[in-house]
């Protein structure tokens, strides 16, 4: 089989790493678009040196140089969103395309694709918001457009299935599938360590949907309980991206500095090793009006490795958690500050509550069973 993979700009070894074990081997070519989103996930290693890369650009690096120049000035100045040159025609030959979200331009290419050359296409939604991205109207006809011609969806939770069943796809083109943690290489510490310091573990983007703030005002309000008077404390932070300068300065004002380290953006292969070294995992996402928590990749991680974890109940946060993780509200700092002082102050729980995540991930997220659905879908659509 020959697979044509159309993630834009959002490849990640998180994302492709089922990818790697499809039944079969197939061929894969990811079509990739450069932008500073995508060297994000590149400075950690995105995940596609075993795959074939087409190149995609958006209108703004490639094209008539006038317009090109044009279509910079008003992205810089006008707020318009840079769009994908069209590629379609480059689609031919392959036997499946598999898209990203209803709304993307490569979905729209996909689209046309499908329409002209007869190629099987498959789309993955993350979203869970009924309607979502439909105030532009051009992005609510690519939508619509996708939604006619898709051949399966693929969904990662019951809300994001429900979220395409309130915007009229049958249940029939509907696949769940649960992405996967490799889990040898995720897995918990061999044995437990008599530490000086109880490490509280962040990863994510720096951006406040991802709840860093209200993080740091709950290990504030940590140094200033007089029951942990005496603890030594402190927050491992591990992302990159817009928002570092928001962050330390709110870190600076709270007087929290000596508590915080910033380990910038690890590649895949290091993030084993920065589970293994925290007490506790904290996913204090919020949501905003175009979003909410999708998914959560490093919960399942940090699950997997037997942390105990503390997370807000943003979008699909506690189906994916359930009853082994403590959730809280989101932008909520005293119940992010009151969740982790009772793990600290009950080694017992938090050693179980762990144990209890690393169990769910077992028989829930496990790669292997990942991919194997994924390949089932594919089969579906080549019988």
């Amino acid at each position: 089989m020959n697979l044509a993979l159309l993630m834009g700009n959002r490849y990640s070894a998180w994302h492709l790493q089922g990818f790697h074990l499809l039944r079969g081997e197939p061929a894969i070519t990811a079509f990739r678009a450069e932008s500073q989103i995508q060297d994000h996930f590149s400075e950690r290693g995105d995940g596609t040196e075993a795959f074939n890369i087409e190149r995609i650009y958006f209108d703004t690096q490639s094209g008539n140089p006038i317009a090109r120049t044009k279509n910079v000035l008003l992205e810089r100045y006008a707020s318009r969103a840079p769009r994908i040159v069209p590629f379609h025609d480059r689609l031919q030959g392959f036997d499946v395309i598999h898209s990203w979200e209803l709304f993307t331009d490569w979905s729209a290419e996909a689209a046309l694709a499908r329409e002209r050359f007869d190629i099987p296409l498959v789309v993955t939604v993350w979203d869970l918001i009924p309607f979502n991205m439909e105030r532009d109207s051009e992005r609510r006809a690519i939508k619509c457009r996708v939604a006619e011609k898709a051949d399966r969806f693929v969904v990662y939770t019951e809300r994001s299935r429900r979220t395409l069943e309130i915007e009229g796809i049958g249940e029939e083109r509907i696949a769940q599938v649960n992405p996967g943690v490799d889990l040898e290489k995720f897995s918990p510490k061999p044995t437990l360590e008599s530490k000086e310091e109880f490490v509280i573990l962040f990863v994510g983007w720096l951006v406040p949907r991802k709840g860093i703030d209200f993080l740091l005002l709950a290990l504030r309000e940590l140094f200033a309980d007089p029951e942990l008077k005496g603890r030594r404390i402190r927050l491992q932070i591990v992302g990159s991206g817009a928002g570092r300068d928001r962050v330390e300065r709110l870190i600076a004002r709270l007087g929290i500095g000596d508590a915080c380290t910033f380990s910038g953006a690890l590649t895949y292969d290091q993030m084993p090793e920065a589970f293994r070294g925290a007490d506790a995992f904290v996913l204090p996402s919020i949501a905003t009006g175009e979003w909410q928590e999708q998914f959560g990749m490093s919960l399942i991680e940090a699950m997997a490795c037997g942390l105990p974890c503390v997370a807000t109940l943003s979008g699909a946060i506690e189906e994916i958690a359930g009853d082994c993780a403590v959730l809280c509200q989101p932008n909520d700092f005293l119940a992010l500050y009151q969740s982790l002082r009772d793990l600290i102050l009950d080694p017992s729980r938090a050693n179980d509550l762990g144990q209890r995540a690393r169990r769910r991930v077992e028989e829930r997220f496990d790669l292997r069973q990942h991919a194997g659905a994924l390949s089932n879908v594919y089969d579906s659509l080549l019988q």
